[in-house]
């Protein structure tokens, strides 16, 4: 976080079944905490029901958020990249 904005690429596979309750606290009180801090999130994901929990929060979000099937895994770690190399 001191070299800049977070990039976050967050990969759930099909072999996801659900949040443990603590995991899911963890998370949402790191994003809570660091709301502003991130630039762009890669949500990869073949799970419909994600896709659209995440949607609902997309227009609340100062960042870039873009969603990615699995097969699509390489484009998305390169739009993340991507914003690296436009900073530098």
């Amino acid at each position: 976080m001191a070299q800049g904005p977070i990039k976050l690429l967050y990969v759930i596979g099909k072999q996801f079944a659900g949040f443990e309750l603590e995991a899911l606290w963890d998370d949402n009180a790191f994003g809570i905490k660091h709301w502003h801090d991130f630039s762009r999130i890669a949500v990869v994901t073949d799970h419909t029901w994600l896709r659209a929990s995440v949607s609902m929060f997309k227009p609340f979000f100062p960042g870039e958020v873009r969603f990615f099937a699995l097969r699509e895994l390489s484009a998305a770690k390169d739009w993340v990249a991507e914003a690296n190399r436009a900073a530098a």
